[in-house]
């Protein structure tokens, strides 16, 4: 069985989502003076936003709602549908759950689910004798804080080599890989296979797997 999110934002939209600094930018790069601020400013962006829509999520804590809706049979309801677990849209969830409801009915964490905080799944719990079974097929919602208060490292490094190599490549096609004179001009291009993850190259893709949303349909 399927199931459908929606995800509303309920705190205050941050000004932006950059995912590092201009000033760890400017450090790796050795840059000492605010020549070059604006373009490393829409590069970090850029990447920031690249790197969101790859993961299918946002990286900053915010408090939200999700509202799930399992797939259902049609009346009369032969199969009786249900998940084992609720992927949260955001994690790890840095706050006590805010409220979770079941088709209407407000449910009491450790005794109707349980929360793992550090992957943002809700686990339901069997009323009788307490233990794991499957989410009835009833719309849900989960109020609560989710995402980071600090950028992980290995994130904020992913954002920062993205930019550096961008920017050592300024002025040149991207997709050159290598140029030799004799014969005259030999060039080589990089071209994106179906084993490679479209912009990012490998070991940015291997950072940002790690921290990607489960895409429901």
């Amino acid at each position: 069985m399927g199931i459908k999110v929606i995800t509303t934002l309920l705190s205050t939209a941050l000004q932006n989502y950059d995912l590092t600094t201009i000033d760890e930018v400017k450090d790796e790069l050795s840059i000492l003076d605010n020549s070059k601020d604006a373009t490393l400013k829409r590069y970090i962006t850029s990447a920031s936003a690249a790197a969101s829509q790859y993961c299918n999520r946002k990286f900053q804590a915010e408090q939200l709602q999700d509202e799930f809706w399992p797939d259902r049979e049609p009346f009369q309801y032969t199969l009786p549908g249900g998940v084992d677990v609720l992927q949260l849209s955001r994690w790890p969830v840095i706050a006590p759950i805010i409220s979770v409801v079941e088709n209407g009915i407000a449910l009491v964490e450790n005794t109707d689910f349980r929360v793992n905080y550090d992957t943002g799944t809700l686990i339901r719990l069997d009323s009788l004798n307490f233990y794991p079974r499957k989410w009835a097929a009833w719309p849900i919602v989960a109020k609560f804080v989710g995402g980071f208060a600090d950028i992980p490292e290995d994130i904020e490094d992913a954002i920062i080599r993205m930019v550096t190599r961008r920017y050592a490549s300024k002025g040149r096609d991207p997709n050159l890989k290598q140029q030799s004179i004799p014969g005259v001009i030999e060039q080589q291009f990089w071209i994106s296979t179906g084993t490679e993850s479209g912009n990012f190259a490998n070991d940015i893709a291997d950072v940002l797997n790690s921290y990607r949303v489960p895409v429901s349909v």
